[in-house]
């Protein structure tokens, strides 16, 4: 998402292991977050969304 579209986003386990143990993505390495504020606009969601999509499917 970062050299794509420009999207900075953090993978990982959060520094929080264990609930990534009890959800079971240990395996995949954790998970993907994001973060938003309050000045994201709608159109910059949409635009994240659709860049994911275009991503996994």
């Amino acid at each position: 998402l970062d050299r794509r579209f420009n999207i900075a986003t953090r993978a990982g386990y959060h520094c929080a292991a264990l609930v990534h143990r009890f959800l079971g993505t240990v395996e995949f390495g954790g998970t993907l977050r994001i973060s938003l504020g309050y000045f994201n606009e709608k159109r910059e969601i949409e635009y994240f969304i659709e860049s994911l999509k275009s991503i996994v499917f």
